[in-house]
Formats: C-alpha cells, structure tokens, sequence
C-alpha cells in the first residue's frame, strides 16, 4: 500500500544558489492565537457539511496534531486558536480530492489567513476483476495501487487518504471477484494483488502478489495514468499462473554457546533482504519472542536471504547474536542462534551546564558495537541510577558508541551526550573493549537542550516574485562547535508553502546549515552555490528571507 511505497523523489534537480540575510528574532508569542478560513466549493458551488482537516506537521506522519470543522451553509470554514508552523489541509470526502495536491500553508503566531479555498474535484476510478487461472473469481482479495512516482506533497494526502477517506489505496474484491477503486488523485499507478513479498501468517497456501497485467516483477507491471474523474475499466488481473507461492518453514532456537541450553524469552527481529532489477531492498519484522524452550518459528517464509537477531534483556550477562542463512527450495530447520557472555561497561554520567539532576530523569544509556564485517549491530543498554552510575552487561567486544534516551521528558526538550571519557581522557570515538571485559571509569558526560527554537523564513527571487509552479525544497541540517554536518535523524522538514514561505519549531539551540533545493519553470542552467548558515536560539524564532539567484 500507499504508507509501506519506497519514497523516492527523483532528483533532477541541483541546488539553486542563495543569499540569507537574518532579519531579526522576536520572541516566541502564546501559541494558539492564529486562524485559517476560507471556502469548500465543488464546480464552482458551495460545499455544505464537508469536513476540513488542518494537520499541523510534526517530526513525523505520527506526531501530525490534527484539527477539523465543518463547513457551514455557504460551504465556509473557519479554524481559530491554532499555534504556528505549516498546515495541510484536506478533506473527508470519499470520492473528491482537492484540485491542488499541494494545499499547505504556513501561518505565524497571531496570524490570520483568510480566503484559502478547498476546490473538490472528482478523483480517479480504476476498477477490475481478479481471477485464478481457471477464470473462477477470487473474493475478498486485497488490491493495491502504488504511484510509480511519489512527491512529497501528493504522499501527505495519500496518508490522510490512509485514515479519512474510505481508503482509495487498496480494497477487497466482492464476490464477483470485482474491485472498485476511487477517489484516486491524478497520477501512474500500479494495481497488485496477492500477498506481500515477505511472509505472512495465513495458510501455508498463498499467492504471490501479482501486478496488472497479471506479471509478478513489478518492473513489468503497466502504469495506469489516473486523471481528474477519469474511470480505467478492465484492469483485471489473473493471480497464479502455475503454482500458488511456494512458501516454507523456518524454526530454530536461540542457546547458550557455552552450555547449549535454550535461552527462553530473547526478542528477536527478522529482516529479508529483496533482489530487484533495479537494487535491493530490506524489510523486517520484530517485536518476536522465544518461548520457554528458546524456540523461534516463522510460518510461510518467501525464497530469499534472511537474516535473525536476537537481543538480550535489558541486564541480561549476554550479548545480542544473529544468523544469516537463505531459503531457497525447502524449510529451514534446527537453525542455532548461539549467545554468549558480553562485556560490561560501568561508570557515571554527569550533567554539563544544567541544574536538571539525573535523579528527575529516568535515564538509559545504550552501548552500540558494530561487527567485524560491517553488516551487523549489537546493542546492549541500562537504566541510569538516581545517583548517576550505571553498569551496562553484555556488550559485545569491539567498538562501543553510546547513546542516551531520557524517559519522562516531553518533546520540548531533548538530552545529548556532550563528552565521553575513560579515567579522565576523552574518547570521541568510543570505547574499545575485548571479549568479557569490564571497563569501569566512564564518565558520560550530557547535555540538556530546549527544543524551544524556531526558523520562520521567505523564499524569493532576486528577479521578481516567486512564480506558483515552482519545485523547491529546504534542507536543514545541525552544525557541530567546529561547524562541520552533525548526525541527526530527528529534525523536523521544513515545507514551503504557495507563497514561498516556511516555519520549522522544535529545534534546539545551536548553528544550522539551510539550503533550498529545485527548479524554477524554465530555468535550463542548474548550479551549486555556498550554503547559508543560521543561528537559532532558545525560545525565539529567527527570522530568514532566502534570495534565489534567477541566473
């Protein structure tokens, strides 16, 4: 479906060239004092009683706060006492989609943005029939549609879809073996059907997911062009051709090297590596448990190269495993996992320029060694004492990173580790330690952070203004004391919306590297110029306009 799709955006586009000039840093205002409004129409009419969804973008599609209303008589909305940042809005309309895909806007504190209208137009219709090779209908089959390109902008209402709407992206077939898909925004897609390319815990009988028109390699599949209140007709797909998928067994258990005995309770994660013609692909499963006599089992398996972890408990003596292994023809049975004893790593860890005392947090630090060859982790972890010190058992011997996670705290705040040392000296990139041994004498050294900061900011052009067409996209990126790139997973995207504007929250203070990346309609010459860095600090918004260079 629609949310497991690979992201891929296609980048033809370099990076256009930017001027930043920081205008100046106002205090953050009381939240909740901004509105939205405007008009649903449908054809040009009045759209009463429809809701309107505005869903202020988090860190994540899971932290979207979400507010709704109605429309009233004369199809007009009105959202009041919304907090900053960017919002997108969509509709709970089964069959219509908003003309535009893209329908954010960045509002300020205070603000009040008047005359965003919601056009409804009728989405895309792809219907069929599945059948197995005999002809006889399938019923009750899951079908599929996957766009062979995916934008940012149209993924955000495909997961709206996911949620409000009576779900475009896939639907059963009835007992004609027919399927009707709608309310499908314009696009190429394509339509599947049949059983993932992992495993399942159905019957040992499955089909493999087929595509239209009826191929399993999706490279093969025929795109459907969906367009505004189009109907594709006859896109049926014969599954099975031949044999069901040949699916298998896999079971084994998780000991102890040294003993042989069964090592109950480990939770194991799988993870199938997926050959395409174009690369390959990895997906898992996790949150599996062995039971009392440490037995793993996994029913209907595809052919493929697997790959099992096992993870002790937290204090557990032993140090996580895994075993790789391929099912080609047959089940894969008697597989052995074996655990043995970690080291330890014990010390204390101290907070750097806070009053915040490690007893009001529930602190855990986790301690990550990679193997030999690169191609697999391990990662022990413990609680932090409310005196500071901990002790972490069962890390396995090379090269231990740690990493800090804080229990109880809300998302306006965050904790970094600082400073590693070892008896006094530093340790940047971490702590060297041999097969069960302890290392004591670690001292942790973290930092609290106010994710209390904010950009606001104003695309332009150096020529004139910033035509509606355009395809442009803000990279953001933390920089270190010694402004070189930090790791970071975890900041927020910054979106522009119509007007070239964008606001990002929930940053910590520190120097940020921005950079806008895209296209402008009929610009030929694509260039790379210098980045622009901006300072944010805590509790207020920095203010940024970026100048394109239209050369």
């Amino acid at each position: 479906m629609i949310s497991s799709a690979r992201q891929t955006l296609i980048c033809i586009l370099l990076v256009l060239g930017i001027a930043v000039s920081v205008q100046g840093q106002t205090t953050t205002q009381k939240a909740g004092s901004a509105s939205i409004s405007g008009k649903v129409t449908i054809k040009g009419k009045p759209a009463a009683g429809v809701t309107v969804l505005a869903a202020l973008s988090g860190n994540e599609y899971s932290n979207f706060r979400g507010h709704r209303t109605r429309t009233d008589q004369t199809g007009s909305y009105r959202f009041t006492k919304l907090p900053a940042g960017t919002y997108k809005l969509d509709s709970v309309t089964p069959a219509l989609i908003p003309a535009k895909q893209s329908n954010s806007v960045v509002v300020a504190e205070g603000e009040s943005i008047e005359d965003l209208n919601l056009e409804l137009v009728p989405g895309g219709v792809i219907t069929g029939k599945i059948t197995d090779p005999d002809g006889e209908p399938l019923i009750g089959e899951l079908v599929r549609i996957t766009p062979v390109e995916t934008r940012f902008e149209r993924g955000f209402g495909l997961v709206v879809s996911l949620f409000e709407r009576s779900n475009p992206t896939h639907h059963q077939t009835d007992d004609r073996g027919i399927y009707r898909l709608f309310g499908i925004p314009p696009g190429k897609y394509r339509v599947s059907v049949g059983q993932s390319d992992f495993m399942t815990g159905r019957s040992r009988e499955r089909y493999k997911e087929t595509f239209y028109p009826s191929v399993s390699d999706p490279e093969k599949a025929t795109a459907i062009e969906v367009k505004e209140g189009s109907e594709t007709k006859d896109v049926d797909i014969v599954m099975g051709i031949g044999l069901p998928a040949e699916t298998f067994r896999i079971t084994g258990r998780v000991v102890d090297s040294e003993t042989g005995r069964p090592i109950p309770d480990i939770r194991y994660e799988v993870t199938r590596t997926i050959e395409h013609q174009s690369g390959s692909s990895v997906s898992g499963m996790g949150g599996k448990i062995t039971n009392a006599d440490g037995e793993f089992r996994l029913e209907n398996a595809s052919p493929g190269k697997y790959t099992i972890s096992a993870e002790p408990s937290e204090g557990s003596e032993m140090s996580g495993a895994s075993i790789s292994f391929e099912v080609i023809d047959r089940d894969r049975t008697d597989l052995l996992i074996k655990m043995t004893k970690g080291g330890s790593l014990s010390g204390v860890l101290a907070l750097d320029g806070t009053e915040i005392s490690p007893a009001t947090r529930s602190f855990r630090l986790y301690a990550t060694v990679g193997s030999t060859d690169s191609t697999s982790t391990s990662s022990a972890r413990a609680s932090v004492n409310q005196d500071g010190t901990f002790r972490i058992n069962g890390v396995r011997s090379g090269l231990a990173r740690l990493g800090v996670f804080v229990f109880g705290s809300d998302n306006r705040e965050n904790f970094e580790i600082v400073r590693v040392e070892l008896d006094g000296v530093p340790q940047p990139d971490g702590i060297n330690i041999k097969e069960r041994e302890h290392v004591a004498g670690i001292r942790v050294t973290v930092k609290h952070q106010k994710l209390t900061g904010a950009i606001r900011g104003q695309v332009k052009v150096e020529s004139g203004e910033l035509p509606p067409t355009s395809e442009l996209w803000i990279w953001l990126w933390p920089l270190d004391e010694n402004l070189q790139l930090k790791p970071s997973s975890s900041l927020p995207r910054p979106e522009l919306d119509a007007r070239g504007r964008f606001f990002v929250d929930g940053l910590p203070a520190g120097t940020y590297q921005l950079r806008v990346y895209g296209n402008l309609p009929g610009r030929t010459k694509k260039t790379e110029q210098p980045t622009q860095r901006v300072t944010v600090t805590d509790d207020t918004v920095t203010e940024v306009t970026l100048m394109i260079k239209n050369d």
